[in-house]
């Protein structure tokens, strides 16, 4: 560290930190600060393998014919999505907020824990969110 020393005629010597000594005071203080934020886990809002879990969102797809399947989705969050041919949505233990197009009409829905909403017909959902 770096310090210099400064006399003058009226007061007692005082010492200024040259710029590499500044330099690692505010090194050191921005360090104490990140240092001091405690590092949380980061999940978000993504598609997960349905399984025989019943806990996760689960939208339930129709392709026509008897034929279909389900996406489902877990951790809070939101997520951009253009999901056509879904006849229900099941919100698991979430509460989940889905935006649809149904005959070119945007709507949304949001349920609670353990909820479920069914379409007549189907709809295009365009975004999931997770609470």
């Amino acid at each position: 560290m770096t310090v210099l020393t400064v006399i003058t005629t009226h007061d007692q010597p005082r010492p200024i930190l040259g710029a590499s000594a500044l330099l690692a005071v505010v090194g050191a203080t921005a360090l104490g600060l990140v240092a001091a934020v405690p590092a949380t886990p980061a999940f978000a809002i993504g598609e997960v393998a349905c399984g025989n879990r019943d806990d996760f969102v689960k939208l339930d797809i129709s392709f026509g014919n008897g034929m279909g399947t389900n996406r489902c989705f877990a951790n809070a969050g939101v997520t951009g999505t253009n999901i056509r041919g879904v006849y229900n949505v099941f919100s698991g233990n979430n509460k989940v907020t889905v935006n649809y197009e149904r005959n070119g009409r945007y709507e949304t829905s949001t349920l609670g824990y353990w909820q479920g909403v069914g379409f007549a017909g189907t709809v295009r959902v365009y975004e999931v969110r997770i609470w």
